[in-house]
């Protein structure tokens, strides 16, 4: 006999009928559809969603055990034996009382809290982008800690140094090599903004610059950046805009958190006596290894 489904819906406990299929009630030794015997047929089992409403339904409030009012008529009985009801009406009990009712709102906070962190634990371990982003907010709030509880920044190096191009001898890793007496040199025009890529082992946040521009056994015939865009590895950018001077300059550096590289363009120049070019002299970096 071919099974079809059960034509009544199946309850926790029910008997499946192993010939035809049928839902039988527990009390049934025979199937009510094909009569056959149901011994050995399968009890049905309550789905597991609907066990744990019934679990969940259980911690929200109002679903508890139910607490009934001891009534007049035990204090009637109480009075009998000549306590005028006393023990009775200390019993009773005039609203939920503010402990329970505080109670309950925290069990049903913990309860949201779980399936929270239940729920974002599992998203986490399967949805990459979720961890990354998670990763990423983790590792800038640690930054922004390290700041404001004064944690000192240190010299960041980068691991190489590259340009869009060069003149001969001067090569862009001379802008990072903290060394004064020599610099970085390149042909610049505003239809080819000369760039510098800095790139670190490891990722960094970057807060503070201090820059000498122009070529320092050559300032004047030389030209000067006078306003430098930093692009960095996150997506984000920012602009410094030096002061013509030989002096060592200090730049505020933001947006910078959590970065693997950077390219420092050269959008303006203080231009020099001896032709179109650009020279920056060294470049230093603080922040915080991550």
């Amino acid at each position: 006999m071919t099974k079809t489904a059960p034509s009544r819906r199946l309850q926790p406990g029910d008997l499946i009928c192993g010939t035809c299929g049928e839902g039988n009630p527990p009390t049934r030794r025979f199937c009510s559809r094909c009569g056959a015997s149901l011994v050995t047929a399968t009890k049905a089992k309550e789905s597991w969603w609907r066990r744990f409403l019934h679990w969940l339904r259980r911690l929200l409030p109002g679903h508890g055990p139910k607490v009934v009012k001891i009534g007049s008529a035990s204090a009637t009985a109480d009075s009998k034996d000549g306590k005028d009801g006393r023990d009775a009406a200390q019993l009773v009990k005039h609203g939920p009382g503010l402990k329970p009712a505080l109670r309950r709102i925290f069990r049903t906070a913990r309860l949201v809290l779980a399936m929270v962190i239940l729920f974002g634990g599992i998203l986490y371990g399967v949805y990459p982008p979720f961890r990354n982003a998670v990763n990423g907010k983790f590792e800038s709030a640690k930054s922004h800690v390290s700041t404001d509880i004064g944690i000192g920044q240190s010299p960041i190096h980068p691991v190489s140094v590259t340009a869009n191009e060069s003149m001969p001898g001067f090569p862009p890793l001379n802008a990072s090599d903290e060394n004064l007496s020599t610099y970085w040199l390149a042909p610049w025009s505003s239809s080819d903004e000369s760039t510098l890529t800095f790139t670190f082992a490891r990722h960094i946040t970057l807060k503070q610059m201090i820059l000498h521009i122009g070529a320092s056994n050559a300032y004047i015939q030389n030209g000067r950046p006078s306003e430098l865009r930093l692009v960095f590895s996150n997506g984000q950018s920012d602009t410094i805009t030096p002061q013509d001077t030989s002096q060592g300059q200090t730049f505020s550096v933001g947006h910078a958190d959590l970065i693997s590289g950077m390219q420092i363009v050269v959008e303006g120049v203080y231009p020099g006596s001896s032709g179109s070019n650009v020279a920056i002299d060294e470049i230093e970096l603080f922040g915080y290894n991550l």
